[in-house]
């Protein structure tokens, strides 16, 4: 036994050691890392926490979307232009308070131009502004039964939808 301790304490040993401590918890843990070379931050770690929203709850799973057919099916339509310029992936959540719904989606992209591209694309006609400069953000209120705010900084962009025509729905995206 005295043995099998002198060789732990075995610089050698102890690299071995240390090496696959880090690998079981690597691997025990329920993190979720980006997949993506030049990831800035992971979309998964944007999404409010428990009681960040007010009266707000999580609405099912959060959805990972890495590749065209995931992001088809998180989201109805404009696939191309989520996906192309440099995108790496994203995350979808619906957050409820029990009367209506707020879809929230968080894209990563190679470069900040890469996400201001796909901003641009969805930069609405009649934009009401909230800050423009290192991250710009603007509401789209032209929806026939919904407000969106989209935001991008970095090499984030970031939609949010409120599912019902408010002020109190206005307020939040706010």
């Amino acid at each position: 036994m005295r043995l099998f301790y002198k060789q732990i304490l075995n610089s050698r040993y102890i690299s071995y050691y240390f090496l696959i401590f880090l690998i079981l918890i690597l691997f025990l843990t329920v993190c979720r890392k980006s997949v993506g070379v030049g990831a800035v931050a992971d979309p998964g770690d944007l999404l409010p926490k428990k009681d960040d929203i007010s009266g707000f709850k999580e609405k099912g799973a959060t959805v990972t979307m890495n590749d065209k057919k995931s992001v088809a099916e998180a989201i109805d339509g404009a696939v191309e232009k989520y996906t192309g310029n440099g995108f790496i992936e994203g995350v979808q959540q619906f957050y409820s308070n029990g009367s209506f719904d707020v879809d929230i989606h968080i894209f990563n992209y190679v470069t900040n131009d890469n996400a201001r591209v796909v901003y641009d694309d969805f930069y609405p006609s009649t934009p009401e502004v909230l800050s423009q400069g290192i991250a710009n953000a603007v509401i789209e209120q032209g929806l026939n039964e919904a407000y969106a705010l989209y935001y991008v900084r970095e090499n984030i962009y970031m939609e949010l939808i409120a599912y019902e025509k408010s002020d109190f729905s206005l307020n939040i995206l706010k």
